[in-house]
């Protein structure tokens, strides 16, 4: 009997003490549905009668115990609490589980995004929405992970860890993370505004000769401070007015860096004289957009940022482009023409070819695997300066010519040169394609486009060292589709005329009967030959 009153003491005193740990104790509620085993006060099972009687009496109060707990909080009995002293900075005392943690962090991003800022810059205020600049929780998956420490494992463990945080809280903050390419965009456009950032040394070619202006420093914001005032501004305040932190900077590029631009690293030049007065419209347009880029080291260039977007009202025309295997009109067309003699002359220069895809079909203006097509953003031209120097793009247009020229400086070998040479690997012969066309008569046949034989082809880099061959590279393998010639052709069958009637009353004269005038035959002319220049994205 005594036995059986120390094991109901020792019930007692656990369901007092978890009680109290869940209620008054401020340690933090956990979950306490505890299994027989985690709760289990009885002695090992004893071989005596009256031992198996005292175990059954302990066992029946140890059930007890454990009923009485698990009513003593119905509301966590699904689902596992998190511990006082495990905090989330930017999220309410509301969020008591780690179910409830993981959406209140989704919470706390859509709200986020919803927010607008306005930095204010020496006077200048720009207004930015955090949406705008991709915002997110960098760190939710952590915040998670942190949270099941204190959620996981037995009644024991889950005491022990909700235990320690009485004496060393855990407060984490959300980590507030930006798109990079969205935050420097906005960056740019705020020094731009600022009246007293730094000024870099620009560079210009007039009239055959460069002209250097040289740079100034100025005030600029310091960046690394300003977001961390963005961040903790999107945690506490909405529309918040936020102070760019503003330090002295010098400007980045200076005119001594660019005295050394002087060399041509290298140059081509195609010719468009055969394209309609849209197309030269459009190469004229888009190389002006072309001229004058700078690329400091490890900078690029791509052809489709400088020109786009192709509209009209960007200075540009309707002309012909390849799409689906044929020759349509398109915004822009000719534009491809001028990626491909950036391609050649960053090619001569050895420069790095970040990006060059070629078209579908073959072109007119340049040797097979030397071409360079633009098409929307997924086919584009782009080159990266390699070199520990800066590099200037010139881009003219003269003459129904477009010339490309790379200025640098030279420190390749004098004795070494290279080319480029072109080698067919394969030809499919074009065929012929007829479009009826019912409104024209029977024997009327005129070509609408021509076509392209395909083709698959290499591009080689063969380099010379005083005149001798040293090395052939393999610059790129490409395949250009075939497709056929486009022929419209009359399908309308035209009445015979009626049968000649004699005239009983005409006289004996000495007319004769000639034949009927009947107008001029069909024009059958296949019309001029198309010009593959005439291809927009060429």
């Amino acid at each position: 009997m005594k036995k059986n009153i120390g094991n109901i003491t020792a019930a007692m005193a656990v369901f007092m003490a978890v009680a109290g740990l869940g209620i008054g104790s401020g340690i933090g509620s956990f979950d306490i549905q505890a299994t027989n085993n985690e709760a289990k006060l009885g002695e090992d099972n004893k071989s005596t009668d009256s031992d198996a009687v005292e175990g059954e009496t302990a066992s029946t109060e140890e059930s007890s115990v454990e009923s009485a707990v698990t009513i003593a909080d119905t509301s966590i009995k699904a689902e596992r609490r998190l511990p006082e002293g495990f905090v989330i900075n930017g999220l309410d005392d509301s969020v008591k589980t780690i179910y409830a943690l993981d959406e209140a962090l989704e919470r706390l991003r859509t709200k986020i995004n919803e927010k607008s800022f306005i930095l204010s810059v020496n006077g200048e205020q720009i207004e930015k929405s955090y949406s705008e600049l991709g915002t997110n929780i960098d760190n939710k998956e952590f915040i998670l992970e942190e949270a099941k420490k204190y959620t996981s494992g037995n009644i024991i463990e889950r005491f022990a860890k909700s235990t320690a945080l009485t004496e060393n809280p855990e407060n984490i903050t959300p980590d507030i993370a930006f798109d990079e390419e969205a935050l420097n965009a906005f960056f740019d456009t705020v020094n731009a505004k600022n009246p007293s950032a730094p000024v870099n040394a620009t560079i210009k070619r007039v009239n055959g000769a460069f002209e250097i202006t040289p740079e100034h420093d100025g005030y600029a914001i310091d960046k690394e401070s300003t977001i961390e005032k963005m961040k903790d501004a999107v945690l506490n305040d909405d529309n918040a007015i936020i102070e760019a932190e503003v330090t002295k900077q010098a400007a980045t590029i200076k005119a001594e860096d660019l005295k050394d631009i002087k060399d041509i690293l290298g140059t081509y030049t195609t010719n468009y004289s055969s394209s309609s007065s849209e197309r030269a419209t459009n190469i004229a347009v888009g190389t002006a957009k072309m001229d004058g880029v700078l690329l400091m080291p490890g900078e690029t260039i791509s052809g489709y940022e400088q020109m786009h977007p192709f509209t009209i009202k960007n200075g540009y025309k309707m002309a012909k482009a390849y799409q689906n295997g044929l020759v349509v009109d398109s915004v822009g067309g000719g534009a491809c023409q001028i990626a491909t003699t950036l391609y050649q002359a960053a090619l001569r220069a050895e420069t790095d070819i970040a990006e060059r895809k070629n078209h579908s079909m073959i072109v007119g203006y340049v040797q097979p695997s030397g071409d360079a097509a633009i098409a929307g953003d997924y086919k584009d031209i782009k080159v990266t300066n390699n070199r520990s120097t800066p590099i200037y793009v010139e881009a003219v247009t003269s003459g129904r010519n477009v010339t490309f020229t790379i200025w640098g400086k030279e420190d390749r070998p004098t004795n070494r040169t290279i080319e480029f040479v072109s080698e067919v690997i394969k030809e499919t012969p074009k065929g012929q394609t007829y479009k009826d066309d019912p409104s024209k008569p029977v024997g009327y046949v005129i070509k609408e486009s021509d076509g392209h034989k395909g083709r698959v082809s290499k591009l080689w880099k063969v380099i010379k060292e005083n005149g001798v061959e040293v090395s052939r590279e393999l610059v790129s393998s490409d395949t250009y589709m075939m497709s056929n010639d486009i022929y419209i052709r009359g399908t309308r069958v035209d009445a015979p005329p009626p049968a000649p009637v004699e005239n009983p009353d005409a006289g004996s004269g000495d007319s004769s009967d000639a034949p009927a005038d009947t107008g001029p035959a069909p024009d059958v002319s296949l019309g001029p030959a198309f010009d593959p220049n005439l291809n927009a994205g060429q």
